[in-house]
């Protein structure tokens, strides 16, 4: 390996869920999400807001990919490094139209996609793929501790 070449930096930690598509599994997802955020260093409002953009990620699973159907595959991964937090959710459900997913503002009168909004106004980045192995949503945050 060459100098110019970087090791990738292990996660610190890497919490994996794999669920079916069940609103009920919900629950234990926030649960958990809020305390790994907690842990990090977020502020009780920070982990909150995290916690929703998750919760709102997962539903949109469940009410867009497989239709409210309970017998979808759900995996959602969360990665912390020493600066970022990042969940990777992948589902084997109907694909996203990718120039359908978009963020209505706070107060528009259109029905739907305020959860999207929230992923969005939440996280730092955001990207949408689907693939041969599922449809993929990325979501980081950069850990910004409490002074």
């Amino acid at each position: 390996m060459s100098e110019s070449e970087t090791i990738p930096v292990a996660p610190a930690m890497h919490v994996t869920f794999v669920m079916c598509s069940h609103p009920d599994y919900l629950a234990v997802v926030r649960a958990t999400v809020n305390q790994v955020a907690v842990t990090v260093g977020c502020d009780e409002k920070q982990a909150m807001a995290l916690t929703m953009a998750v919760d709102e990620a997962l539903a949109n699973v469940i009410r867009h990919a497989y239709h409210g159907r309970t017998d979808g595959r759900i995996e959602l991964q969360c990665l912390v490094t020493a600066d970022e937090l990042q969940f990777r959710l992948r589902d084997t459900g109907e694909a996203p139209d990718l120039a359908r997913i978009c963020a209505h503002r706070e107060g528009c009168d259109q029905i739907g996609g305020l959860g999207t909004h929230i992923i969005r106004d939440v996280m730092d980045t955001v990207s949408y793929q689907s693939l041969p192995d599922g449809n993929w949503l990325t979501a980081s945050r950069r850990i910004r501790r409490p002074a």
